[in-house]
């Protein structure tokens, strides 16, 4: 037996002979009921040899053990020599327990294997296992629910072993069969049975009422009665439900007729009891069922959401708060709190959840068939804060809220709906139902819709916009019946302007008199009540800085006045907030200047770059009206043309809107931010100049846009030909002058379109397109033809310069010996002597004599007088003849004496007559 070399006998007159050995052996497990199997011998433990073990080795060790029978057993390896096997038992080493529910019959499934709490995979779970639970615990059967119980999930393990109970199996230690792996992946097992019940109160107060209580699937009361219901009883009630203790507590008599059923049970509660079904019950008095219980708590139960109608759900219990685990929040739990919190009655998606945890106060909380508020739930505290998990996060319907993004216009602007915090713009494809319209319009009190308009300003750069709101047909008089829809594409934006469109404005920039537009019509403002205030909060709305001053305007005139007038208060968004409906008595109209006038420049003298403030404008709401009213300003009359170019990626600029009452560029409402079209130039009449390519005739030029154009072909009467040649300092037109023949088409870009409206050529330009014309002439009174030369061929050229040679030659011999016969007689008679320059020339035979020259040039032209000139060779005319503008011009011949070489030289300064040598 292997229990020492000695032995005692002992006599049993009952069962015979026993012995006692020398050696005190014991059987141990290395944990409660599993482990490592180890024999003590005498102090000394022996681990056990797997080479023979069977499930009845086992069995018996485990029965030793008072831990039921094995459920396994396996072989380990080990270095140590051993005598007996690694086995595993039953009995007291697995319990169960229901977590994280509402009581102790009800939660999620934990199982406690080798000492350690483990999840149990719901795959493959069967009633009949819960029922085997239920009845561990003493809780009856499973409750057969159609909606499946949730509960918060576990941070545990996860038991790896298949659980199967039969219907006759009363503890699950039972239900192990021998192959030991189970499902791999699921959800926790959750299990409510039969006789889980919970406290309620029913009233109108989360910590009052009539005291419930709730059985399965009905309700019962608690008794009032005299014998039972105590202070320490009612102070158990408002512990349980996490109210504090009872206040005030009381018995409702139940009249004859009124037919509820009284809970069945009484209890006796201590003063620290924490539940009522702690309590120990005691028998029923004899008017157990004549009243029921009611009770005022001290404490309060509130359940917000952080922003009002969206965000993290918070509950303060206890005066403690913190955040509900979202793991058994439902949507019916959202619609009852957001109509609770009056925030609508549906809800919708989320798109954003919490950047910062809350502490995690609540673990879950349950409804019974009796709650109206979620402050009568029943809570499952986050006990130490343990437990971690996300919050619960909800978005009510009624936390969509239009607004309009402009502080000077009211019930008109850029659309934006607020969703989650978030203000996004809306598409205009979204914006094209009337009714939906309507409805934006009236939750903004503005009556009802008029037109969608432009957006206005920068587009928001990337991030999401709402691409259209899904309205229910029944009820789409509210945005809380409108889930939007969300897009990150890119749209043309929406705008919209209702019936009750308001404007403020002042007659001049920064200044004047003061004015509201509305219904169509401009009406003057009262200086009644008017202070620093006010006159504050409408130069900022108006951009014009702080305020400087206010006067009256007293005039005999009648004047149309606002029927409203303004008071603001502290913490004012626009000057719309300060609006009230009294009518002002003082009929004096409201006079104001601000400190500060926007600089609205162009880079140019009448031409260049818009710049406010020096900052150049972007052309998302610009209008060839704005050009005018700019041009106007600048003492440059209207503009002629807008100029765009590419703005900077990263700078920002101006965007404009102005209304039609508007005189001034400033007085327009403005905005900076990043520019996704171009960026504005405008060039005035001021800046328009007119040439012609010749002297009082030619091509006509213009000059509007620093550069000279040629124009599209004129269509002008003979008056407005008159009027541009007087501009051109031409004094008139010319008719008889005949266009010339260039037969050149191009493409043209610029315009002239006078009516007779116009009395200044210059405000004819206009930028407009033609193309296969030809640039358009005009010639005027002192037009001249530049001089134009005969083009002969090379042949004729060759026997001309023949022609003129012999002629030359022809004079040098007649010339020569005239000369040599004179000097021959004039030097028998005078001295010798240095040349004059005239005898010089006559010397050498290179006088010529204008007359004769004349006449050589009359024969050159067949004998008729006239000589050509070719004009100017800009023209490039290929072929003079075909040139209808080519005359003739005479040749005028002179008479004049003759010069000869005969005469007295005048002798030069230093020369004596006679001193020849």
């Amino acid at each position: 037996m292997h229990c020492g070399t000695a032995v005692r006998p002992s006599r049993d007159d009952d069962n015979g002979t026993q012995l006692t050995c020398t050696d005190n052996v014991t059987v141990e497990l290395t944990g409660r009921c599993y482990g490592v199997v180890q024999v003590k011998v005498n102090g000394l433990t022996h681990p056990v040899c797997a080479s023979a073990w069977t499930q009845a080795e086992a069995d018996v060790v485990c029965n030793e053990l008072n831990c039921g029978t094995a459920i396994s057993h396996e072989a380990q390896k080990s270095k140590l020599q051993g005598i007996m096997d690694h086995v595993s038992c039953l009995g007291s080493s697995v319990s169960v327990r229901l977590e994280d529910g509402p009581g102790k019959c009800a939660g999620r499934l934990e199982i406690q294997y080798e000492g350690r709490w483990k999840q149990v995979y719901e795959q493959n779970w069967t009633d009949t296992n819960s029922n085997t639970v239920c009845k561990q615990m003493n809780c009856g059967n499973k409750h057969l629910s159609p909606h499946r119980d949730k509960f918060i999930h576990g941070s545990g393990d996860f038991l790896t072993k298949t659980v199967e109970c039969n219907t006759e199996a009363s503890t699950i230690h039972e239900c192990f069969p021998n192959n030991p792996k189970g499902p791999s992946k699921s959800e926790a097992v959750g299990i409510t049975c039969e006789e889980h019940k919970v406290v309620f109160l029913k009233g109108d107060d989360s910590c009052s009422g009539t005291v419930g209580i709730e059985h399965g699937d009905h309700t019962y009361w608690l008794s009032g009665s005299n014998g039972t219901w105590d202070q320490d009883t009612a102070n158990a009630v408002c512990q349980q439900k996490h109210c504090g203790k009872a206040s005030a507590f009381s018995a409702s008599v139940l009249d004859n007729d009124t037919k509820i059923d009284v809970w069945d049970k009484s209890y006796n509660c201590s003063s620290d009891t924490k539940s009522l079904f702690e309590c120990d019950t005691q028998t029923q008095s004899s008017d157990h069922n004549d009243t029921i219980a009611t009770v005022n708590c001290s404490g309060k139960v509130t359940i917000e959401l952080t922003n009002k109608c969206w965000g993290t759900v918070n509950v303060c219990v206890d005066g403690k708060c913190g955040g509900v685990c979202e793991d058994t929040w439902t949507d019916s739990k959202s619609v009852m709190l957001c109509k609770e919190l009056g925030c609508g009655d549906t809800v919708f998606r989320a798109n954003n959840q919490p950047g910062e945890r809350p502490v995690m106060l609540v673990k879950s909380l349950y409804t019974t068939k009796q709650t109206t508020r979620l402050t009568q739930c029943n809570f499952v505290m986050n006990v130490e804060n343990k437990t971690t998990c996300k919050s619960a996060y909800v978005v009510c319907s009624g936390s969509v809220k239009p607004r309009f993004i402009t502080s000077r216009d009211k019930c008109s602007g850029n659309v934006e709906l607020s969703y989650e915090g978030e203000w996004l713009p809306m598409c205009m494809n979204g914006l094209k139902e009337k009714e939906l319209q309507d409805t934006i319009c009236e939750e903004l009190d503005c009556g009802q819709a008029e037109k969608t308009v432009d957006y206005f300003g920068p587009k928001p750069a990337g991030g999401r916009v709402i691409s259209q709101l899904n309205c229910s047909t029944d009820d789409a008089k509210s945005l809380s019946a409108c889930p939007p829809v969300f897009k990150n594409d890119i749209c043309t934006l929406a705008g919209l302007q209702c019936k009750n469109l308001r404007k403020m404005t002042v007659s001049e920039t920064c200044r004047g008199a003061v004015s509201v537009y509305s219904n169509g019509r401009l009406s003057a403002v009262s200086a009644e009540g008017w202070t620093e205030t006010e006159g504050q909060r409408l130069c900022r709305d108006l951009q014009c800085g702080g305020f400087k001053s206010k006067k009256v305007y007293n005039t005999s005139q009648e004047l149309s006045f606002w029927d409203r007038s303004i008071r603001c208060e502290n913490d004012t968004n626009n000057i719309w907030d300060c609006e009230k409906p009294a009518t002002a008595s003082q009929r004096q109209q409201l006079i104001i200047e601000c400190q500060d006038k926007p600089n609205v420049t162009l880079s140019e003298r009448c031409h260049g770059a818009v710049k406010i403030n020096g900052t150049e404008v972007c052309n998302s709401h610009w209008d060839m009206s704005y050009s005018h009213l700019l041009c106007q300003e600048q003492m440059c009359s209207n503009a002629v043309v807008n100029v765009f170019t590419d703005p900077k990626p990263n700078a920002d600029y101006y965007h404009i809107s102005c209304d039609d009452f508007h005189h001034e560029l400033g007085q327009c409402k403005r905005v900076q931010g990043k520019c996704n079209g171009q960026l504005v130039s405008v060039y005035c009449v001021g800046n328009v100049k007119f040439k012609t390519n010749k002297t009082c005739g030619g091509q006509l030029l213009v000059n509007y846009r620093n550069n000279w154009e040629r124009i599209c072909p004129l269509n002008f009467s003979p008056a407005f030909k008159e009027k541009l040649c007087q501009k051109l300092g031409c004094n008139g037109h010319n008719d008889s002058t005949v266009r010339s023949d260039n037969k050149e088409k191009v493409t043209l870009e610029t315009a002239l379109e006078c009516s007779a409206d116009h009395n200044d050529i210059e405000h004819c330009v206009i930028e407009k397109r033609c193309q296969g014309f030809r640039p358009a002439e005009i010639y005027c009174n002192g037009y001249k033809l530049p001089p134009m030369i005969l083009q002969v061929s090379k042949t004729s050229t060759t026997l001309i310069n023949l022609v003129v040679g012999l002629v030359i030659v022809l004079l040098i011999i007649i010339a020569v010996p005239i000369c040599i016969v004179k000097n021959g007689k004039n030097i028998m008679n005078i001295p010798a002597r240095l040349l004059s320059r005239k005898e010089v020339e006559c010397e050498s035979g290179e006088f010529e004599e204008i007359g004769k020259t004349a006449n050589e040039m009359e024969d050159f032209s067949h004998g008729n007088g006239e000589i050509y000139e070719v004009d100017d060779p800009l023209e490039n005319y290929d072929d003079i003849e075909a040139s209808p503008e080519i005359t003739p011009i005479k040749a005028e011949v002179y008479d004049r004496p003759k010069t000869t070489c005969e005469g007295g030289a005048v002798t030069p300064p230093g020369l004596v007559q006679g001193d020849v040598q």
